[in-house]
């Protein structure tokens, strides 16, 4: 899933910040597997490894998730942490106002 070209990409970095301080996140693929939560979206960089996105379009296929590709070093700058990958969102009122702003 793309982002909306009318759509800046700051507007989606809001709903993950609101994400990120209310706890409403899974943090990388290993944790998503094991977690017990469903997300409602999964972001996911481009530098993210061949067999990482394999695994995780599979995961995102059997639970029925919608993914969002962002840009490479997109997340770590966004949440100033180093080699952020995988970020699901958890809660459905931002996993939705996220996928209201993608094609």
């Amino acid at each position: 899933m793309r982002l909306k070209s009318n759509i800046p990409i700051s507007k989606i970095d809001s709903y993950v910040n609101f994400a990120v301080r209310a706890g409403k996140v899974i943090w990388g693929l290993d944790n998503l597997e094991r977690a017990r939560k469903n997300p409602v979206v999964v972001l996911y960089d481009e530098a993210l490894g061949v067999s990482s996105a394999k695994q995780l379009a599979a995961y995102c296929e059997k639970k029925q998730v919608k993914s969002l590709l962002v840009p490479a070093n997109h997340l770590n700058d966004l949440l100033k942490r180093e080699n952020v990958r995988v970020l699901s969102v958890t809660d459905e009122s931002l996993g939705n106002a996220i996928l209201a702003n993608c094609e």
